[in-house]
């Protein structure tokens, strides 16, 4: 894995050398090589958004192209769906460590405080 500048990435987050040429712009065609992602450097500075972008879409991309034989655009949009499954799974995890929090004691009421009610 490569960490590039905006400048050089640009508006991609990540890219790996499997992509056909003709999907990517003319400055970086022929550049990536097949053993190589490149991954833009303020997402690589972000260890959740991170792991959350190769190893939720780029690794699986690649894994879905070498092993069973996919298009890039099949393999994307597999992808992109793995991608949703694995953020939901952090979601999930999130609201699990929130449901197990310990428990609050209920607070006892010292006195009651006068009503009166009013008659019809």
């Amino acid at each position: 894995m490569k960490v590039k500048p905006v400048s050089v990435m640009g508006e991609y987050i990540a890219l790996h050398g499997l992509l056909p040429e003709n999907e990517l712009p003319v400055r970086l065609r022929h550049k990536i090589p097949e053993n190589e992602i490149w991954i833009r450097k303020n997402v690589y500075d972000d260890p959740k958004r991170r792991e959350r972008i190769l190893q939720g879409h780029e690794k699986f991309e690649l894994e879905l192209m070498e092993t069973k034989g996919l298009t890039y655009k099949q393999a994307h949009q597999r992808a992109q769906l793995h991608e949703k499954v694995y953020r939901l799974e952090e979601w999930l995890s999130r609201l699990e460590a929130e449901v197990h929090r310990p428990s609050v004691e209920p607070v006892e009421v010292v006195e009651k405080s006068k009503r009166r009610r009013k008659k019809k």
